[in-house]
């Protein structure tokens, strides 16, 4: 790993690295957002404004706790991989590498119905430690399927995403012409081909799908054909009687995900959630929300100290996890930062990833002179 130190000193050193592997199209499908980007942009601005004021004349020596309790587990950090749709078609079982690398380290992995990895393919690896993402359909018989596939798997956590009422157009998809499978034509072709080891990769993993998904297909579907199914599927209007619906089905712990104000925290808190998770979809859905810090020292409030938050939004590094938790999440959620790392050099550069956080949280917590995460709360400037 010490070849990794050096040349993957940061998330950002990860970003660039990943930028040489992965071809344009695919690349920009990962780093983009919506719109003119302007969420995208104010989640980076957002984090960097957060100040947390150190205390450095203390009266003995401690060491901080990096872990956390959630869900009546303790995990041995504060943060995890995200669900990312695709991530597949970024790096070939990049799914795979970071279930390895995270699992390996004692923390859960988020997986999207979406994914290029099926979820019966990732409990292999991660077991309990599964975070499945449900998007909801227009057919309660697909959704209550995959409701008992991941009981079946022996997944724990469900996230329900609520923030995505109606597919989106993003303008660098459109200009890339980005689908899955991929839709080769002379510009995709091109940038495959100055990344050839992105190419050897996906002829070892085969042409990206919706792997959750195939099964739902009308049988003799055209790719093109199939891909207009899947779109016209989904169904992302998540009302409280089809919340409430879920919660009756699913017995283990519900996360709902893209809650941006108090009052529908506490709605999600009134149906049964066991966690809410506060997010724009990292700049992804609508390019006019606020951002997670903005929004989350008012959602903890109504919430109660003790109801479990989970939060994202553009996280870097391990200050980003910090100045999140001091504006009242339990728990923070990493997305493009370990496909970078998957990208980079595969499950070493996720453990390193992983590693690399684990020794910057610790030395962050205690320039701040914090034992616990709680005590960044009241240290927060405002």
């Amino acid at each position: 790993m010490s070849g990794l130190n050096r040349r993957l000193a940061s998330i950002s050193a990860m970003e660039r690295a990943a930028a040489r592997r992965i071809p344009r199209f695919a690349f920009e499908y990962l780093q983009g957002g919506i719109g003119h980007e302007a969420c995208l942009a104010a989640n980076r601005r957002a984090l960097d404004a957060v100040e947390i004021t150190p205390h450095y004349m203390l009266d003995e020596t401690f060491e901080p706790d990096l872990s956390v309790s959630l869900f009546g587990k303790t995990w041995p950090l504060p943060f995890a991989p995200s669900p990312i749709g695709p991530s597949g078609l970024m790096w070939p079982r990049s799914a795979e590498r970071v279930a390895a690398g995270a699992t390996c380290h004692g923390l859960p992995i988020g997986l999207s119905s979406y994914a290029t990895s099926s979820l019966e393919e990732i409990a292999a690896i991660a077991g309990d430690k599964l975070w499945f993402q449900l998007y909801c359909t227009i057919d309660p018989a697909i959704e209550n399927d995959m409701i008992d596939r991941a009981e079946a798997a022996g997944c724990k956590t469900m996230i329900i995403t609520v923030d995505i009422p109606t597919v989106t157009r993003r303008e660098r998809d459109a200009e890339n012409g980005l689908s899955v499978p991929p839709h080769f034509d002379l510009g995709t072709l091109r940038d495959m081909a100055t990344r050839p080891r992105w190419c050897l990769e996906m002829l070892k993993a085969g042409i990206p799908r919706f792997r959750n998904l195939d099964r739902y297909v009308p049988g003799g579907s055209s790719p093109a054909a199939a891909a207009v199914f899947l779109s016209d599927m989904i169904d992302g209007r998540v009302t409280t009687d089809k919340l409430g619906r879920i919660r009756e089905r699913w017995k283990g712990n519900l996360i709902v995900k893209g809650i941006l104000t108090p009052e529908e925290a506490l709605r999600a808190k009134q149906i049964g959630a066991d966690a809410v998770a506060v997010s724009n979809h990292g700049g992804r859905q609508f390019d006019a929300t606020p951002t997670s810090v903005a929004v989350l020292p008012e959602i903890r409030e109504a919430v109660g100290p003790d109801y479990p938050l989970v939060a994202d939004g553009g996280v870097r590094s391990a200050l980003d996890v910090m100045r999140l938790i001091a504006c009242g999440t339990d728990f923070v959620l990493m997305g493009r930062a370990f496909v970078y790392a998957a990208a980079a050099a595969g499950t070493d550069g996720v453990e390193h990833l992983i590693k690399l956080v684990k020794t910057e949280l610790r030395q962050n917590m205690l320039q701040a002179g914090c034992a616990d995460y709680r005590e960044l709360r009241t240290r927060r400037q405002t």
